[in-house]
């Protein structure tokens, strides 16, 4: 279908975006939703018609980082008071520490705090006035 076309085309086709069809290609969506799914398999049908071979639908595992903020304890002071003891400890046993050691640490700090003040709290329920 996008081989015979362009994503925009293709997109217009099935009543989404380019971006969407981009993606989809790419694998980047995991889990297309069941919508977008049958535009995709009707246009299939009426390019290939109803005799065409069925294509196997396969699960796409998207490999995705693993958060610094898992490796560690959990929380902020902790994770960061992990890193800086495991550096200290390479600093005092290592005969000589490598001058890529301590930028090494001040990223992990950064990325983890970055981490934790990207979390989005849940908001608490308020509290009826006490009259």
């Amino acid at each position: 279908m996008v081989n015979d076309t362009n994503l925009r085309e293709a997109g217009r086709m099935i009543g989404r975006g380019r971006e969407m069809v981009r993606k989809f290609i790419a694998g980047e969506i995991q889990n297309p939703h069941p919508k977008t799914r049958e535009a995709i398999a009707r246009l299939y049908v009426r390019k290939h018609g109803p005799g065409a071979p069925r294509v196997a639908e396969v699960e796409v595992e998207t490999p995705s980082r693993t958060p610094l903020k898992l490796l560690f304890d959990p929380g902020l002071e902790k994770a960061t008071s992990e890193v800086r003891a495991g550096f200290e400890l390479f600093r005092r046993h290592a005969a000589e520490a490598p001058a890529w050691a301590g930028r090494l640490e001040k990223w992990l700090l950064t990325r983890l705090k970055d981490e934790y003040a990207a979390e989005v709290p849940y908001p608490r329920r308020r509290r009826p006035r006490e009259k």
